[in-house]
């Protein structure tokens, strides 16, 4: 995949952050913008699967306080109409008259709110493990309604948590949110790491718990995806409640692809499901016997098989 790169470097954007990119595959295929999930997981060689360097001229990039962008893990002036405007500021800086806008999980959402800033830059979407920023789908994860399938992934985590502050889910971020963010450097690990490990429990359906422990503990972006991700589920994503399904009506005219994991423990498949009944005819969606990632087998073989159709 790292072959396939014509250009990597960074893009100065504001109040101090820099925005690290790839240009990767065909210059002259099919102007694709590609968004990582989290936020704050970065990018990396493995997103590349889901496109063919022949036909796809795809645009990577690391959103603000996460992979190689600088500062690294901050969150100060990052919102997510800060990251939309720097998905402007790469489209301008390739000269993209407009993009097939890509992304799963938190991806999905900032296509989503992407598109319905930009809907005349926008030439179609591909989306999966949908997450509609509402109240509940944050409380999904955060109150522990998949504690019913992984109950011992759950006591790990909540066992951590005075009974005091488990009044809900917001209260149960707050106080790991103000953990991760302690002065004392283990404090502050050992929070980022049990809540990267909960939410990564939920990922796959090919769940490992021996190796899903050590790829977060291994993993660079374990840091920056607690932190940030507490930092835009505590103010709901900077938008209001109900923004997407409540603006669709700016984008149901563009051509929308989801893929869906029925599996999925993460972002509920409802998420999937009310988007479609909202956005009328032009999406069509795929349920899928696959958990939340990307990289599960049957999530992968059907995005690169609808990459490949559809992104053109």
């Amino acid at each position: 995949m790292q072959n396939n790169v014509n250009d990597s470097g960074y893009l100065t954007v504001d109040n101090g952050h820099q925005i690290y990119w790839e240009d990767w595959g065909n210059p002259k295929g099919a102007p694709i913008i590609s968004l990582h999930g989290g936020p704050g997981s970065g990018f990396n060689d493995s997103h590349k699967a889901l496109f063919d360097p022949k036909l796809h001229h795809v645009i990577f990039h690391d959103q603000r306080g996460s992979g190689r962008s600088k500062p690294f893990a901050s969150t100060d002036h990052n919102t997510t109409q800060d990251l939309i405007g720097d998905i402007e500021l790469l489209r301008k800086k390739f000269d993209i008259e407009a993009a097939h806008i890509v992304g799963g999980s938190w991806g999905s959402s900032l296509s989503l709110l992407y598109a319905i800033a930009h809907p005349e830059r926008t030439k179609s979407l591909l989306i999966w493990g949908v997450y509609l920023v509402r109240q509940f789908e944050t409380d999904w994860v955060n109150e522990g309604y998949p504690r019913y399938n992984f109950p011992a992934e759950w006591h790990r985590f909540i066992s951590l948590v005075p009974e005091s502050d488990r009044k809900n889910g917001a209260s149960i971020m707050k106080y790991y949110a103000e953990q991760m963010r302690s002065n004392d450097v283990a404090t502050s690990k050992k929070f980022a790491v049990e809540w990267t490990l909960w939410e990564s429990t939920l990922l796959s359906i090919t769940y490992d718990p021996i190796a899903t422990e050590s790829e977060v503990r291994a993993n660079p972006n374990t840091l920056s995806t607690a932190l940030l991700e507490t930092h835009y589920f505590m103010n709901n994503c900077f938008i209001p409640e109900g923004y997407i399904l409540n603006n669709i009506a700016r984008i149901n005219d563009i051509p929308c692809e989801v893929v869906q994991g029925r599996f999925d423990m993460c972002t509920p498949p409802i998420g999937a499901y009310d988007l479609a009944q909202a956005y009328g005819d032009k999406l069509n969606i795929q349920w899928i016997n696959s958990g939340h990632l990307r990289d599960d087998p049957n999530m992968l073989e059907t995005l690169r098989a609808t990459a490949a159709l559809k992104l053109r």
